[in-house]
């Protein structure tokens, strides 16, 4: 619980295709995420109806691959935020169903 951590997820188009990746979000307030390729970055991308969720529309080439770099704060839950916690950051995309992306922590006073 004593600050903010982050991890970077890896996403590849592996298809013949161009992919639209049309929106991102997260499960929870404490957990945002940040679309990221080559020097351009767009975000951070939060918990829908907690402020603004603009789509981004932006196209994953074939064989191309991007980053979403996800932080997830467990201040945002004060000190009785602690133990097992799992949260989900969800790609929305013009391939077929979300990409979710889980990752899970204990947090520790």
């Amino acid at each position: 619980a004593a600050g903010a951590v982050s991890h970077l997820f890896k996403v590849k188009n592996p298809s013949a295709a161009p992919v639209k990746i049309a929106k991102i979000s997260t499960s929870c307030m404490c957990t945002t995420a940040t679309y990221v390729k080559g020097d351009k970055k767009m975000g951070p991308f939060g918990m829908p109806g907690h402020g603004i969720q603009p789509k981004i529309n932006q196209i994953l080439e074939p064989g191309a691959e991007a980053q979403i770099e996800v932080v997830f704060d467990p201040a945002a839950h004060g000190p009785a935020g602690t133990g097992r916690i799992k949260r989900v950051v969800t790609v929305e995309n013009g391939a077929g169903q979300p990409l979710e992306l889980e990752f899970a922590a204990t947090v520790t006073p």
